[in-house]
């Protein structure tokens, strides 16, 4: 069995969609004006149930975004959907009295192109909001999402209009299994093995655990990228890794997470940068003064930064011979480091640095 480990801390069910049905019917009997139901589109139950509460309540429903035409679409392809009523274009929704319209939208994360940030947004060339109307959040919030929902719950707020999310209102229930119905599932399966899957490692962790409770002989703990030989062997076991991890469109190219160019570049915005270009005589002496370039470096008085730069540089100087070739690369890097330093001790960031050494 490869088994879903996301609620596997939670104790008891994690509810019914009838029972979220219920409750939004109730909600939906008491509002008069416009109403918003954003949902996760592809929650094709979630989306059924705002079918079933619009068309009781006499009021006809629009979608907006594309992830919500696209999931409609294929889901009426599957067979789902068949018994409910037609959405309508939302242009001609704007026709429609406020309390006879119902919106079921994406963006239920607060993304900031999703439908529901544009409405609130007023740049939704379809939908707009006025007071009185409300807003309904049928949806969890995921870890690491909050300040971006909070900031639209505001918004909303702000314009007079009801915001109703899960925190006050029955209107949600998990698609994963608590710990309850996984005991029921493996009560029923009696899997041999296990493979975890779905949610943070110590939440797979806690489910090889569980299994082990539930007398599942041989539960495997994975990772991504990991290979498990099922047969013929006597227990299944991680028989190899495969490349596993996140890619960056680096421009036009694809880089791995750890690549020189986003190092580079992470060190740049937190460090700034500097370029130091140093101009070298026939005889070997720094001709004129360092030629000094920063960016990214909070350098209230720039003049008294380079004075006190330079003089670190010429004193650096001193003990190279810089018309000899390999000295001068030992150079490069003694510079490097004292430039660094000196920016450490003054502004407190070792910028990414560069050095020129320029002959004449």
């Amino acid at each position: 069995m490869i088994c879903d480990s996301t609620n596997v801390f939670s104790i008891g069910r994690s509810g019914s969609e009838m029972d979220v049905r219920k409750n939004l019917l109730k909600i939906f009997e008491r509002l008069k004006k416009r109403i918003i139901v954003t949902c996760f589109a592809s929650n094709v139950a979630r989306m059924e149930t705002i079918f079933f509460c619009a068309q009781k309540t006499g009021r006809q429903i629009s979608l907006v975004g594309r992830s919500m035409h696209r999931i409609f679409k294929a889901a009426r392809q599957c067979g789902y959907l068949k018994d409910v009523i037609e959405p309508i274009d939302p242009r001609d929704a704007k026709k429609i009295s406020r309390d006879k319209i119902v919106y079921l939208c994406t963006g239920t994360q607060g993304e900031p192109m999703g439908a529901m940030s544009r409405i609130s947004n007023f740049t939704h060339p379809d939908v707009a909001i006025e007071n009185g109307d409300t807003a309904i959040f049928s949806s969890k919030i995921i870890p690491g999402n909050e300040k971006k929902l909070s900031k639209l719950h505001n918004q909303l707020v702000i314009e007079g209009v009801e915001v109703i999310t899960e925190e006050d209102e029955f209107i949600h229930v998990s698609g994963h299994p608590n710990r309850e119905e996984l005991k029921d599932m493996y009560n029923w399966i009696r899997p041999k093995s296990l493979i975890p899957v779905h949610g943070e490692y110590r939440h797979m962790q806690e489910h090889i655990n569980f299994a082990k409770e539930m007398k599942v002989p041989n539960p495997v703990k994975v990772i991504n990228g990991d290979i498990v030989k099922l047969a013929p062997t006597e227990k299944p076991f991680v028989y190899d890794k495969a490349p596993a991890g996140k890619v960056y469109l680096d421009g036009n190219i694809s880089v791995e997470e750890d690549s020189n160019s986003i190092k580079e570049r992470k060190n740049l915005s937190i460090n700034g940068m500097m370029e130091v270009t140093i101009l070298v005589t026939p005889k070997g002496n720094i001709h004129d003064r360092p030629i000094v370039t920063v960016k990214g470096l909070p350098i209230n008085d720039f003049e008294d930064f380079r004075f006190g730069l330079e003089n670190e540089i010429e004193k650096t100087a001193r003990t190279f011979s810089l018309t000899n070739s390999r000295q001068q690369e030992n150079a490069i890097d003694a510079f490097k480091s004292i430039c660094k330093k000196y920016a450490k001790i003054k502004v407190g960031k070792r910028p990414f640095t560069n050095i020129n050494i320029v002959q004449i």
